[in-house]
């Protein structure tokens, strides 16, 4: 008996099978029987659109198996979604109590985009940014500066959040005193000095930066990069 076909809680659901093309397929995955039978029981809540405590729990139990599986992150973020509706508890101790689950597992798979994507869903949903977040993605780039997935979601907390002026430029200079040639810090600090001046889905607005910033701005960012030219003349 399986973990889900052996239970009482789920005695009521029938699984369905996943198809893939007849009795003997081409090239079927070899999926473990623990990964095939919870993707089963996954599909058959999904045809019912079932949204509940034990859908949460399925789809963390899928998400340990497999992180990058994005439907299964797409039916979860709207199963929280509808059961903080129905239950008409407190989004943000709900939203804040996801995070926590998720700081975990960002920290064990680190190039996984679909659990930034999910964060990011999270986040739509919050009216200011958790002061626990930042400090979160700090210790990311602890693991990995560069990383290419939480820089992007970086940038969108920046410019969901109206982050322009806040403690952004300090931690980059944090970042480029330890490793000058971190470049995903460099286009991260032209971003925040620049970006809120071009529309981020048409890029309409770039050409116009240079008029739109301040002299003065552009002078003390020259000097500034001189500066770390000087400390690696090599470096691109």
């Amino acid at each position: 008996m399986g973990k889900y076909s052996g239970s009482e809680e789920w005695a009521d659901v029938v699984p369905i099978p996943q198809n893939d093309g007849g009795p003997n397929p081409l090239a079927a995955i070899a999926y473990s029987d623990e990964y095939r039978e919870a993707m089963e029981y996954l599909r058959a809540v999904m045809s019912n659109n079932e949204t509940s405590e034990r859908v949460l729990e399925l789809t963390e139990h899928i998400i340990s198996m497999n992180p990058a599986h994005y439907t299964v992150w797409l039916y979860r973020a709207n199963t929280l979604f509808e059961l903080q509706k129905r239950n008409q508890s407190d989004l943000q101790e709900d939203i804040l109590d996801e995070l926590q689950w998720l700081d975990g597992i960002s920290l064990r798979h680190l190039k996984n985009y679909q659990i930034w994507h999910h964060r990011q869903t999270l986040m739509t949903h919050l009216t200011s940014l958790p002061p626990t977040e930042i400090p979160f993605l700090a210790r990311m780039f602890a693991k990995d500066a560069k990383n290419y997935h939480v820089w992007s979601y970086r940038q969108w907390l920046v410019r969901h959040f109206s982050l322009w002026d806040t403690t952004e430029l300090p931690y980059i200079e944090t970042l480029l005193d330890l490793d000058v040639r971190n470049n995903s810090a460099w286009n991260h600090r032209y971003f925040v000095l620049f970006g809120r001046h071009v529309d981020p889905n048409s890029g309409k607005g770039m050409d116009e930066v240079g008029n739109i910033v301040d002299e003065d701005l552009i002078d003390q960012e020259v000097e500034y990069t001189k500066a770390k030219i000087r400390l690696a003349p090599q470096n691109q």
